[in-house]
């Protein structure tokens, strides 16, 4: 029979491998005492840490799901408009955008409004012109036009409750909308 030598798994070093054994990957039961302790050493370190993710979840207020909302809503509005221009000014320059809302976020009910955010310029129009309004508005009511602008006109003072698992479950179906907006960019 052919002597086979393998490398330790734990410590790195050359060892002959027992016939009986061919799967063997440590080469003694020290090694082998060392291994299973820090492994168990990473187990514990990992229940440590889902006990601390959940801990956390637990902790989350009302805002906090609302900011996590906001964040994914805003990221699927910048991908969904990646191939277009400013809302307000039309540039396409390589800039970094924002998901501008026409009716600000104090607007409850607009706030996670698909036809009410589109892309726009952060720093020009978002920031330095407040919304850039003047120039939000016809090309607004261009891209998705006049009855549906008339019924944000309308909405905007509606209030709008989200409870925790409705503001939960917006985060998962805007989740999903954003993996399927970066599969379908991808093809």
């Amino acid at each position: 029979m052919k002597i086979k030598t393998k490398k330790c798994k734990q410590c790195k070093e050359p060892f002959v491998v027992n016939p009986i054994y061919p799967l063997q990957y440590i080469c003694s039961p020290y090694c082998a005492v060392i291994r299973l302790q820090q492994s168990r050493g990473r187990t514990a370190e990992k229940e440590s840490k889902e006990k601390t993710k959940a801990m956390k979840i637990g902790l989350l207020t009302h805002s906090d799901y609302l900011k996590m909302l906001q964040t994914v809503f805003n990221a699927y509005i910048r991908k969904r408009d990646a191939e277009l221009p400013c809302i307000s000014c039309g540039t396409q320059k390589n800039v970094e955008y924002a998901a501008g809302h026409f009716y600000p976020t104090t607007y409850q009910y607009l706030r996670f409004n698909e036809d009410n955010v589109h892309k726009q310029c952060n720093k020009s129009c978002n920031m330095m012109k407040r919304g850039n309004l003047l120039e939000y508005r016809p090309a607004l009511i261009k891209k998705i036009g006049m009855e549906r602008v008339e019924v944000l006109d309308n909405t905007r003072h509606l209030h709008l409750d989200l409870s925790i698992p409705e503001i939960k479950e917006q985060i998962i179906i805007y989740k999903q909308k954003l993996k399927e907006q970066t599969l379908s960019k991808a093809d």
